[in-house]
């Protein structure tokens, strides 16, 4: 039997993967604040929650492993649990299977290469949201024969491999930036 906190950890597993396919542009962003269940987001405030009951039927079916803990969360997390239960819903099978071969991958990666991608992460959250517009528009413009050859070049990398990747694409970037100036 499963304890409530593993159940708990997965819910937060789910969304966690919800948040890195957004970070990379996986998840398509267009329309989703329009599907969103006005009900969850407007019944939602720092001091008070989100009652159960408001979740739409979608929602509550992907928290209900987290259902009697639910009232206790704090706002914000509740506000993000919604939120990211919507988006799961909203999603097709085959990005469903991709979030989570995206989350055994994570799962899979070590404290610090971990630590990376939630830093990574946070500053994706960070950048002003017509660079992550472009970010996004960028990547979805790209032909899906790259995109496989991006994603399965990054999964054999070693850690070291994807370590060096990124100080390159810093480098990169930093040289773009200074040529702008």
């Amino acid at each position: 039997m499963k304890t409530k906190l593993t159940i708990l950890n997965q819910v937060q597993h789910k969304l966690f993967a919800l948040c890195l396919l957004a970070s990379l542009g996986a998840l398509p962003t267009t329309g989703l604040a329009e599907d969103m269940s006005s009900k969850s987001t407007a019944n939602a405030s720092a001091t008070s929650g989100i009652a159960w009951e408001s979740l739409s039927a979608q929602q509550q079916e992907t928290l209900a492993p987290i259902k009697d803990k639910w009232a206790n969360l704090p706002p914000e997390r509740q506000q993000k649990l919604s939120k990211g239960a919507e988006k799961w819903a909203n999603m097709n099978p085959e990005q469903r299977e991709q979030a989570k071969e995206r989350l055994t991958r994570f799962k899979n990666l070590s404290p610090d290469e971990k630590a990376e991608v939630k830093e990574n992460m946070r500053k994706f959250r960070e950048l002003p949201p017509e660079e992550r517009k472009a970010l996004r528009q960028r990547w979805k413009n790209l032909p899906p024969e790259q995109k496989q050859q991006f994603r399965e070049r990054m999964k054999n990398m070693s850690p070291d491999e994807r370590k060096a990747f990124r100080q390159q694409m810093k480098q990169h970037k930093l040289q773009r930036m200074q040529e702008r100036n």
